[in-house]
Order: structure tokens, then C-alpha cells, then sequence
């Protein structure tokens, strides 16, 4: 486990997916990346997206309440983090969720670890 803490701007939520996929990561499982809210989901998916040249929806994707802009061939996808718990099939975050996810996940990055005391509880 990595925790990375930074200024705001420094490039957390944009440049650390771009990062992982360059090191290899989302080949043998997707990168998950939550977002506490649908418009910053969205938002964040275009944006990586057009930083790496690709339409999103393909390598880049999202998923929100009622929209999946996501393909079979998505390596980065962002969610809400009632997707991520809607798509393990459980309704709170458990350390049986997080084992269920990091088998179809190969990388996870959660946004605002510390405040949120479901992941909290789990990353304990």
C-alpha cells in the first residue's frame, strides 16, 4: 500500500493513473479510480483521457449513476464510490469488498482516504 499526500494541483488525481499505466498497470486487472462525486468522475475521465490522446470511454473511462462511458478495453476507470461498492456487490466496505475488488483491480487509488472511515476501516 502507497499513500501519497500532496498540494492541491500537484497532480494526484490526473497523473497517478497516467503513471500506473505507463508502469504496466491495468494489464492484468482494470486501475479503479474513485471520486466522491458523478461530475468530478466524469470530469477527471476526460480530462486523462485527452492528456494520453484517446477517446474516452476506450482505455479511459467513467461510471456514475446511470452513465457508463466505459469499454471492455478500459485500463482506467473512474467511478463514484457507490459504483465501486454496487459492482462488488456489497453494501458497506468490508475487508471481504476489498479482496473481492482487488481480484478484478489491479490497482485501486481512493480519493480522500482519511476522511472517509469506510476505507478507513478497511485499510486498517
Amino acid at each position: 500500500m502507497l499513500i501519497i499526500a500532496g498540494e492541491t494541483g500537484s497532480g494526484k488525481t490526473t497523473q497517478l493513473p497516467k503513471l500506473c499505466l505507463e508502469l504496466g498497470r491495468g494489464t492484468q486487472g482494470l486501475i479503479g479510480h474513485t471520486q466522491p462525486r458523478r461530475l468530478a468522475a466524469r470530469s477527471v475521465a476526460a480530462r486523462i483521457a485527452e492528456e494520453i490522446a484517446t477517446p474516452l470511454g476506450e482505455l479511459v473511462g467513467y461510471q456514475v449513476r446511470y452513465e457508463d462511458q466505459s469499454h471492455e478495453r478500459t485500463l482506467i476507470k473512474l467511478m463514484t464510490d457507490g459504483i465501486l461498492l454496487a459492482e462488488t456487490g456489497c453494501s458497506v466496505m468490508t475487508r471481504s469488498l476489498l479482496m473481492k475488488l482487488m481480484s478484478a483491480v489491479s490497482t485501486s487509488i481512493f480519493y480522500w482516504v482519511i476522511s472517509n472511515s469506510c476505507y478507513r476501516a478497511v485499510l486498517i
